[in-house]
């Protein structure tokens, strides 16, 4: 920019708009900037030169240059304005701090300010409080020094007989009579403390009654045609005169309800009533409630919820009005009639008298809450409070709930109910108990074995309830025990015919069990005795009762029953020779009322407890005690059981005669279904399995068949070793083996299945011809046992020598004594030499080992020694 001639070296307007700031405070594309200034450039140079095609690149040089050098220029005065912006701001920083130390201390000095005039306005406002009570003190006396002048006045006027301004003040109206009610007040407190002016005294007196006397006639006429304004006026002036307690007396004894309830024809029906019958029969559900006690706390609910309206717009303390009418219906309606009802219900029995008084217990504490709510309703009836706001007597729930405990707590205080509660659970668990004690003694008096657990038990059960074995004196509806009939099916055997239905006779010896009908009436019983426990007893107390309650029907159910039950049934497994089948419905009982008894404490005593640990933990262990106990004594009865009918089988078996298997008769023999003593033991079998399917299910019984079928079977291979068998003979064998295989297939278990299969095939070596033999013993089971097992049956055959069947199991006796004899020297004879010298091979197949049925039956001896000895090998 040299020369101003050459207008490349001026800047144009539009470069110079585009050096300006405002081009630069947002964001600049620099090819942007640079193509709008060569833009400019291009068009001057077209103007200057024409079409030139040669480029020059001074215009651009020139021009670029001069931006350069206003872009400079223009960032020293951007940057000069960034400095002052910045001084100010720093000054500006500067003069705010100061302010606001400034307003701080001015806002401090407004606090303290405030603080000082607080503190005098709390000062004013203290010595205004203090002029007030001065104030107020001032006018009490005032009103007492006018009050006491005005007393005085009346005083001197009773002493002159002048009572003409009272008079006037006590026909001045409402307002005068409430008045007159005051001063009269007074009045008697002044004469009562003057005794030096009789005349005055007597004449205060006067006047006072007849003023009382005055407002209650004007309550009972206003009581009468249903006023409830001028009754409440009187009743705030007699509460202002003497407390209002002559007014609430009359208002309670000329209560209609007291006037009309319980006359005589009524008591008289509850003497009679129609519930009676049915409270002493436990095998009935007892009436919720008696009908009479119904009848009149419906009478007294409507009557409340009537009167709480009333009560609350009359008196001006409606809470003790209420109080004491609710105190006068419990102590004049209530309590006569629960009295009535329990004392005529401990006539019948106790169980009637326990059922009346949970089932009162029950209704009134309904009725209480039906009360509470009524008088809830009502807000002046909740607190008793007098002018000054002080409580003056207790609320109707207090007073209702004290009601309540004054009204049972004679029959349930200390043990007063718990007692009568066990008292009546053993008599009525007596008498059905007793009747088992009595037909298992009854049994035994033809027996010469001890009755002293019978009779010492049924003393114990005698002596507790002197009425329970005693017709004469027992109740009849306690009788219906015993008489009430039996529904649905008996789980036991038959019952005899005039025996009651708590007991059935299970076998033809006499052996009686408890009902399945009698057990559920003593588990009801029992549930019935907790649902009066809990309702009856307090929170406290109510566990320990739950624990006795608890007790007694372990007691009955155990010591007193099933214990005695399956010690008679060991007994007679012990002493009889032939088995007592009673043994399986007492195992039966005694697995249902075990399942019975824990379904029972589920239900019935576990919610009750569950919450409480320690107490938890001592019923449960007082149950598995008792159920361990039955357990035990079960699998005892089962064990002996097992004893006595494999000891009975060994004793069937031993009526075989010698000859039985040599009929000289030999169409007999071919007509006959079996030797006698194989239809006796299939017949006792066939009992002893159906006795046991109605007692043992699953594992049990399966268990229980198995050791049967095994201790039989094993009889049977030794039993078959010892008679000689003839043709015809053999006939007769596999005929008892059929039955015998029969009966133990009803027992449905593969594997005594097997075991019978086995005996059947042994069977057929004594009626197959010599020259089948061999075929035979190739076949089935017997290919699979070594020969010197077959050798003691083949033995029996009565052609066994004849035959020479000896040589055809290849354990002849010649050859083997031989044999034993050529090879003396050698240590492999030697051993056969020993094995010889009993006529018999120890050789067993290897077979043995892998066969499941010979294995199942090893299983039941301990050594080998003891299956070889079985058959007779050892």
């Amino acid at each position: 920019m040299s020369s101003s001639n050459n207008p490349f070296y001026e800047l144009t307007s539009d470069i110079k708009g585009l050096l300006a700031i405002e081009t630069f405070r947002e964001n600049v594309s620099t090819t942007d900037f640079i193509e709008q200034i060569s833009a400019s450039v291009i068009e001057q140079t077209k103007l200057v030169d024409g079409n030139a095609t040669a480029f020059d690149p001074k215009p651009f040089i020139r021009t670029f240059e001069s931006v350069l050098e206003e872009l400079q220029h223009l960032k020293t005065r951007v940057q000069e304005q960034c400095n002052e912006l910045e001084n100010n701001t720093q000054s500006a920083e500067l003069e705010y701090k100061r302010n606001i130390t400034d307003l701080h201390g001015a806002f401090d000095d407004v606090y303290r300010s405030y603080d000082s005039l607080e503190s005098r306005i709390g000062d004013v406002g203290k010595t205004a409080i203090r002029i007030g009570e001065q104030l107020e003190t001032i006018d009490k006396e005032r009103s007492k020094a006018s009050e006491s002048r005005d007393i005085i006045e009346y005083f001197m006027e009773f002493q002159d007989g002048n009572t003409e301004r009272l008079d006037s003040l006590r026909q001045g109206g409402e307002e005068g009579q409430l008045k007159t009610a005051i001063i009269g007040r007074r009045l008697s407190a002044v004469a009562k403390e003057v005794d030096n002016d009789k005349q005055a005294t007597v004449a205060i007196e006067k006047f006072c009654e007849s003023f009382e006397k005055e407002i209650l006639e004007e309550f009972d006429k206003a009581y009468e045609e249903g006023d409830p304004r001028v009754m409440a006026h009187c009743a705030k002036v007699l509460f202002e005169f003497n407390g209002g307690a002559s007014c609430v007396q009359t208002y309670v004894n000329q209560h209609e309800f007291f006037m009309s309830n319980m006359k005589i024809e009524e008591i008289d029906q509850v003497r009679d009533s129609e519930d009676n019958a049915d409270l002493s029969n436990p095998n009935l559900l007892p009436p919720e409630v008696d009908t009479s006690l119904v009848k009149l706390y419906d009478d007294i609910r409507i009557t409340v919820r009537r009167e709480a309206g009333i009560i609350s717009s009359v008196f001006p303390q409606p809470a003790t009005v209420m109080q004491v009418l609710l105190q006068r219906i419990f102590a004049q309606s209530i309590q006569d009639h629960i009295e009535l009802l329990l004392s005529r219900s401990k006539r019948y029995s106790h169980l009637a008298y326990l059922r009346t008084l949970a089932s009162t217990h029950a209704e009134t504490k309904r009725l209480i809450e039906n009360l509470k709510f009524y008088c809830d309703k009502e807000a002046s009836l909740k607190d008793a409070v007098d002018a000054n706001g002080l409580v003056t007597s207790a609320s109707p729930d207090e007073t209702l709930d004290r009601c309540m405990d004054d009204l049972f707590v004679p029959y349930t205080e200390g043990d007063r109910y718990i007692s009568k509660e066990i008292e009546c659970l053993s008599e009525l668990f007596g008498k059905i108990v007793s009747e088992f004690l009595s037909a298992m003694q009854r049994r035994k008096m033809t027996s010469t074995r001890n009755q002293s657990v019978l009779t010492r038990t049924l003393n114990q059960i005698s002596s507790a309830n002197s009425n329970i074995l005693s017709p004469s004196v027992s109740s009849p509806a306690l009788n219906e025990i015993t008489q009430s009939p039996v529904t649905g099916a008996n789980p036991f055997e038959k019952t005899s015919r005039g025996i009651s239905s708590n007991i059935v006779t299970v076998d033809e010896s006499g052996f009686t069990l408890l009902s399945s009908d009698a057990i559920m009436r003593i588990l009801n019983i029992h549930a019935e005795a907790i649902i009066r426990c809990v309702e009856l007893e307090d929170s406290q107390e109510l566990i320990a009762s739950l624990r006795k309650v608890y007790s007694v029907l372990v007691d009955f159910m155990g010591q007193k029953y099933l214990d005695i039950a399956m010690d008679e049934t060991l007994d007679d497994l012990i002493n009889n020779k032939e088995p007592e089948l009673a043994c399986f419905p007492v195992i039966k009982s005694s697995t249902e009322i075990t399942r019975l008894m824990q379904k029972h404490f589920e239900s019935a005593v576990l919610p009750l407890v569950v919450s409480i640990p320690s107490t938890h933990r001592d019923m449960l262990t007082l149950k598995n005690t008792f159920m361990a106990t039955i357990e035990r004594k079960v699998n005892i009865v089962l064990q002996k059981s097992i004893e006595g009918i494999t000891y009975w089988l060994s004793e069937l078996l031993g009526r075989q005669k010698k000859n039985d298997f040599k009929p000289k008769d030999e169409e007999v023999a071919m007509m006959s279904m079996g030797t006698q003593p194989c239809m006796q033991c299939v017949d006792f079998i066939t009992r002893v399995y159906r006795s046991a399917s109605t007692a043992l299910q699953g594992k049990n019984f399966e268990a229980f068949l198995r050791r049967i079928g095994n201790a039989f079977h094993s009889m049977l291979l030794e039993h078959f070793k010892k008679f000689l068998v003839t043709p015809t003979g053999g006939l007769l064998v596999t005929k008892d083996i059929a039955k015998y295989q029969e009966v133990i297939r009803m027992f449905k278990l593969p594997g005594l299945d097997e075991r019978f299969e086995m005996l059947r095939q042994l069977g057929n070596i004594f009626v197959v011809k010599p020259e089948i033999l061999k075929s035979i013993l190739s076949e089935g089971y017997l290919a699979r046992l070594d020969p010197s097992v077959l050798y003691p049956y083949l033995e029996k055959r009565i052609d066994f020598k004849s035959a020479k069947l000896d040589r055809l199991l290849g354990i002849a006796m010649d050859d083997t004594t031989s044999t034993a004899t050529h090879a003396a020297g050698s240590s492999a004879t030697e051993l056969n030499q020993n094995n010889s010298k009993n006529n018999k091979s120890q050789r067993r197949s290897l077979f043995v080992n892998d066969n499941e049925v010979l294995k199942d039956i090893m299983k039941n001896y301990t050594h080998n020694r003891d299956f070889l000895a079985a058959f007779n090998l050892s």
